[in-house]
């Protein structure tokens, strides 16, 4: 579905919240009548709800950040691909990976290791690069280690489809920052690996098992392999 400039910028301000009160959503300098208009059609379209804290994304409304949005031609043939970055680090003799604590949906508050969506043109491992400076500030050459498929279902219906190369580098440069995109921080291997089980139906099964291969020594020695899952 196609939004209004207006429309966007509400769902926008939405996708870094958990949920915003009536004043905190509001576009700077927009009336409030065309405000109130174009905040009741999303909640009509069951893109946003209210709540008693004020307004959040409904589940449609997490759906539509979630996925690239095509042409109805398309829109069956095609799916995202969103590299997923994964930085480790010896500190103090203890084995550490690079985590983020999310701050937009669809997948806001949950830790986790980060990615983000390959842009058009662009080579995945150029794509990880970009993505874990944008989002961290640092510096990483990376070496792609999985392809994981994951196709998520929701209320009987495809919620995301979405290829995930999952790249993997053991040296950076820069230092670490917050972004938009969410808390940045190191935490202890094992740690990260519960991070990523805490969700099951949220999960990316191939990055548990590449951080186990990492915690166990034999990252170098595994091939490069494809696994498909539907939740």
């Amino acid at each position: 579905m196609q939004f209004s400039p207006i429309q966007d910028a509400i769902i926008s301000r939405l996708k870094n919240a958990d949920s915003l009160k009536y004043s905190q959503l509001k576009p700077h300098d927009i009336a409030n009548d065309l405000y109130n208009y174009h905040l009741k059609f999303l909640i009509k379209k069951q893109y946003i709800e209210k709540t008693n804290e004020g307004y959040r994304l409904s589940y449609r409304g997490i759906q539509h950040v979630a996925d690239i949005h095509h042409t109805n031609d398309q829109a069956n043939r095609l799916f995202k691909i969103n590299v997923i970055t994964i930085v480790s680090r010896i500190s103090d003799g203890r084995l550490q990976i690079l985590s983020q604590t999310r701050g937009s949906q669809p997948s806001y508050g949950k830790i986790g290791v980060m990615g983000g969506t390959i842009i058009k043109g662009e080579p995945i491992l150029q794509g990880a690069t970009r993505k874990l400076q944008q989002e961290t500030g640092l510096t990483a050459s990376f070496e792609l280690v999985v392809h994981e498929r994951r196709m998520l279902y929701g209320n009987n219906k495809l919620f995301s489809d979405i290829l995930f190369p999952i790249c993997y580098a053991t040296s950076y440069s820069g230092e670490l920052v917050d972004t938009d995109y969410g808390h940045n921080f190191w935490t202890d291997i094992d740690s990260a690996i519960d991070n990523e089980q805490k969700d099951s139906h949220d999960s990316i099964q191939s990055i548990v098992y590449i951080l186990q291969a990492i915690r166990d020594g034999n990252i170098n020695t595994l091939p490069l392999f494809y696994n498909e899952t539907i939740k």
